[in-house]
C-alpha cells in the first residue's frame, strides 16, 4: 500500500515521446526508482520492476541481441509466459530496432504437436530470425529452429543477457533509429 500510495503523484509524460522506447527511457532517466509493473506471483506477493531496472535489463538485452546477429526490423520471437522476464526481451528488442513477436508458451503437453504446427505457421509468417524462451521448453525451441528457415537460433533471456553483458558492459544504448511510423510488434 505504501509503494502504491506514493504512485498517486506521477512526473508527467513528455509530450515530445513518439515510441515505447521513448516514453522507457524517459522514466528511467527521471525516476528510475519509480515502480513501472506490478506482477502477481501468488495470492500474497508482488514481484515490482521498476523503471530504471527494465531500462537496465533492456540495454543488456538489446546488446545481446546485436551480439547474436540481430538488427533493426529483424523480428524476434518472444515465447515466454507474463512474468518478468518478458518485458526486458520486448522492450530489448524495441531498443534495437527489432521487431518482437510475442507467441505463447506451450500449456498442454497433451496438445505439442498442434501447438508446435501453429508456431511453425506463425514463426515462418513472421521470418522470426530469433526466439528467445526458457529452459523447460528449449527443446520444443530447436525442433521449431530445424523447421522455420529463417530462424538462426533459440535462446533463453539469461543467455541473451549474458551476451549483452559481455558485449557492452557499460550497456550503452544503441542509436536508436525509431520512428513512431516504425512497426513497435507483430501479434498473431
Amino acid at each position: 500500500p505504501a509503494v502504491r500510495a506514493a504512485l498517486a503523484v506521477a512526473p508527467q509524460a513528455p509530450d515530445s515521446a513518439d515510441t515505447l522506447v521513448d516514453v522507457l527511457r524517459w522514466h528511467a532517466e527521471r525516476s528510475p526508482n519509480r515502480p513501472h509493473i506490478f506482477l502477481r506471483v501468488d495470492e500474497e506477493n508482488e514481484h515490482t520492476i521498476t523503471y530504471g531496472e527494465l531500462w537496465k535489463q533492456a540495454l543488456s538485452v538489446a546488446n545481446g541481441l546485436t551480439a547474436t546477429g540481430i538488427g533493426p526490423r529483424d523480428p524476434v520471437a518472444i515465447m515466454l509466459r507474463t512474468e518478468a522476464a518478458f518485458f526486458p526481451a520486448f522492450f530489448g528488442a524495441l531498443l534495437l530496432g527489432a521487431i518482437p513477436v510475442p507467441i505463447y508458451p506451450p500449456f498442454r503437453a497433451d496438445r505439442i504437436v498442434d501447438y508446435a504446427r501453429r508456431q511453425e505457421g506463425i514463426l515462418s509468417n513472421a521470418g522470426a530470425r530469433l526466439l528467445i524462451t526458457f529452459a523447460d521448453v528449449e527443446r520444443l525451441g530447436v525442433v521449431l529452429r530445424s523447421r522455420v528457415t529463417s530462424l538462426t537460433g533459440v535462446v533463453t533471456l539469461g543467455e541473451i543477457i549474458s551476451k549483452g553483458d559481455n558485449n557492452n558492459p557499460e550497456s550503452t544504448p544503441p542509436a536508436v533509429w525509431l520512428t513512431g511510423q516504425d512497426p513497435a510488434l507483430i501479434q498473431y
